[in-house]
């Protein structure tokens, strides 16, 4: 079973799973680019907002600005912007786990880099 479908059917260790809501958007518009489908695009982003075990974490102003500051701070990671948005956002909620493909970004950022479920 893979950690897409373990998340679907609650069958993971970790009690709560957060995104933001600019992963949100990369997943969809990825999905969309990647598949050529409106319709699985759609439904990822259905499922990503009905679901029970995923808190979506919002990008307020104060999260851009520090993220602006850490994306520029660190010309030594290859971070993405959006990559920086989740990293603020996990230090200011207290989450030190991150599920990614994407570990080289994370690590140097001191965050505990997961890639299966």
């Amino acid at each position: 079973m893979d950690s897409f479908s373990k998340i679907a059917g609650n069958g993971v260790q970790y009690r709560k799973l957060y995104t933001s809501d600019y992963v949100l958007d990369e997943a969809i518009t990825t999905c969309r680019r990647r598949t050529g489908s409106h319709e699985l695009s759609v439904r990822l982003g259905t499922d990503i907002l009905a679901s029970k075990s995923i808190v979506m974490l919002k990008v307020d102003e104060t999260t851009i600005q520090e993220s602006w500051e850490l994306y520029k701070r660190r010309d030594d990671v290859k971070l993405s912007f959006t990559d920086a948005t989740c990293a603020i956002l996990a230090k200011a909620h207290g989450i030190a786990n991150i599920f990614t493909y994407d570990a080289r970004d994370f690590r140097p950022l001191n965050l505990n880099v997961i890639s299966g479920l």
